[in-house]
């Protein structure tokens, strides 16, 4: 058919060889045997060890990348029948021939190359902070309370308290309920709550929660129960108290943030701190200066032991209570939850 279409258009059919040499079986055919390409021409091919010797070494000391040739690879005897397969090179590669038409520039390669090159990243700035142990509470750099202030000093302001009254064995029960901590030089701690009577507040209620204690700290565990205790007995959260087993009486870094949550919700709320061991001052009723300590609290993000800077009017961060009186006919309860 595909003569005939020829003879329609005039066109001299093809020759015979013309076919044999342009089919894909070549020049013999069907009947032509297959023959790979030869053996002497070889492609080398880098192996895994060259190419991170490659990439190890691309990186000079500066940090920019230069240069690398890939070595050859010594061919071994055992040349696998895959690489004479794939092998290309005749060995005239590595002797290109120079044609007039496409001279080969050195410089202009190079040039080339300079665009590939990365250039350093720029210099950061970075802040190094210098390694430290822990600061132990008792080396905070927090300045001792300060007195506790009269109402004529206090004046009309957010220093004005509603009076808030203590039982008097309240402590001392205190501490016989954290005796077992304390001669373990553990802390223990307790939360004070209590009602508001003709304006006055009177702690009726102490909360042993159950608790995490170390020589320096002291963590509560399971609030939602201390909160169901304050929900059922209608009671006010009016403060807490720990104790410091063999430091003496004073108020951590640490203890200021814990008391921060209780002053902020009630200006009223005190620290108790009770330390056996002190015999110049065995315990310590605290609170947060106001202004000056609650802002400086509020406005540092830190977290464990650590220093602070003195508030700006010159105050303490924190004081004796003046707004406090100790009540011997007080009644009150305790509520131990360790023991559920």
């Amino acid at each position: 058919m595909f003569f005939e279409f020829c003879r329609s258009l005039s066109v001299p059919p093809p020759k015979k060889e013309t076919l044999s040499r342009h089919s894909f079986l070549g020049p013999s055919g069907l009947r032509g045997q297959w023959l790979g390409p030869s053996a002497e021409i070889k492609v080398q091919y880098p192996s895994s060890t060259d190419l991170t010797h490659v990439k190890d070494s691309s990186l000079n000391q500066a940090g920019q990348y230069d240069i690398v040739a890939i070595k050859e690879l010594d061919q071994g005897p055992a040349a696998s029948t895959m690489n004479s397969v794939l092998s290309l090179d005749d060995g005239r590669w590595s002797h290109p021939a120079v044609e007039s038409c496409s001279p080969v520039v050195t410089e202009s390669r190079e040039d080339s190359f300079q665009l590939l090159k990365q250039p350093l990243p720029p210099p950061v700035l970075a802040q190094v902070y210098p390694e430290s142990s822990p600061i132990p509470p008792s080396k905070v750099a927090d300045p001792r309370p300060g007195p506790a202030k009269s109402s004529q000093d206090s004046g009309p302001g957010p220093s004005t308290y509603q009076h808030l009254h203590i039982p008097v064995k309240m402590m001392e029960d205190f501490l016989r309920l954290a005796s077992k901590n304390t001669q373990k030089n553990l802390e223990t701690c307790g939360v004070l709550a209590g009602s508001l009577k003709n304006r006055v507040f009177h702690i009726t209620t102490l909360i042993i929660p159950k608790q995490e204690s170390t020589s320096d700290s002291c963590s509560t565990l399971n609030e939602e129960e201390i909160f169901e205790v304050q929900d059922s007995l209608s009671l006010f959260p009016l403060g807490w108290i720990h104790t410091h087993p063999s430091q003496t009486c004073f108020m951590s870094s640490v203890d200021l943030h814990t008391h921060y949550s209780y002053q902020i919700m009630l200006p009223e709320a005190i620290a108790i701190v009770m330390a056996p061991t002190d015999t110049t001052s065995p315990h310590g009723i605290f609170h947060l200066s106001d202004p000056g300590g609650v802002s400086v609290i509020r406005n540092c993000q830190q977290r464990g032991f650590h220093p602070h800077e003195e508030p700006s009017d010159g105050s303490p961060i924190y004081e004796h209570c003046s707004h406090v009186y100790m009540n011997a006919n007080l009644k009150f309860d305790v509520v131990d939850l360790r023991e559920r």
